[in-house]
């Protein structure tokens, strides 16, 4: 299918459709078959990725290790319409795509991105011009379009970097239950929390020694509250510091 760019009909909400945004500027909208993808396919993106603060790069133009943010795929038929999106940094890849249904769908619309594969912290929004109208037929039937792409970069001013969080969430081991997102932290009695910087400091208050120590601990005897104290196993005897030590095979 042949590309033309009909600077006629650009109209303010459809500008994006006569030109690369939001591609890179030496980004290459020629897929692996040799095609070329249309203008108006993609007219608007914004994407958040992971990594590093700081300016995002478009590859081969500056420096600073920056995530590699492209458009991998693009797919229309007379049913859908789907896109997909990569981001690779160090070496480690994310991938996020949209479909939408032709019945349901909507030129110059944001779709939501979702989540394929790697980072949680991938994510972001996706808007097709007037696809549907725009690609060809052959005899009155719609005919589909695949590309490939391996260079079609995203403008770097469309990608945001961010660090991924540290800590996702919080899980009770015994049970396996766990909370996320905005967590109210509360500690018992006797307990006082304190923060200096990044760190929190756990502290038992003046007395809770006292108040927390079970019966047991103030009762003395060979068979204090109800425990039978192990003098020896199979007849060897502790050490001096009452320690038994036990090889297994």
């Amino acid at each position: 299918m042949s590309v033309y760019v009909e600077m006629e009909a650009a109209q303010f909400e459809n500008v994006n459709a006569v030109r690369k945004y939001p591609f890179a500027d030496n980004a290459s909208l020629v897929d692996s078959e040799g095609k070329e993808l249309p203008y108006e396919s993609i007219v608007d993106v914004h994407l958040v990725v992971p990594g590093n603060y700081g300016t995002i790069n478009t590859p081969g133009q500056g420096e600073a290790p920056a995530p590699e943010v492209r458009m991998s795929s693009f797919h229309i038929s007379k049913a859908m319409v789907s896109a997909c999106f990569t981001s690779e940094l160090n070496g480690t890849r994310s991938a996020m795509s949209v479909t939408v249904s032709a019945s349901g769908f909507k030129p110059y619309f944001p779709y939501r991105l979702q989540k394929l594969y790697g980072s949680e912290d991938i994510g972001g929004i996706v808007t097709f011009g007037d696809v549907f109208s725009r690609f060809s037929f052959d005899d009155g039937i719609f005919v589909p379009e695949t590309y490939f792409l391996d260079a079609a970069y995203i403008h770097p001013c469309l990608v945001s970097a961010i660090h991924p969080a540290g800590l996702r969430r919080f899980i009770d081991g015994r049970t396996g239950e766990s909370v996320s997102g905005d967590v109210e932290i509360e500690f018992p009695r006797y307990v006082k929390a304190s923060r200096e910087g990044g760190f929190v400091t756990l502290s038992l208050e003046d007395g809770a020694y006292e108040e927390l120590a079970s019966e047991c601990a103030n009762v003395s005897g060979a068979e204090a509250c109800g425990t039978t104290p192990i003098a020896s196993i199979n007849g060897v005897y502790p050490d001096d510091n009452g320690e038994i030590v036990l090889w297994f095979h």
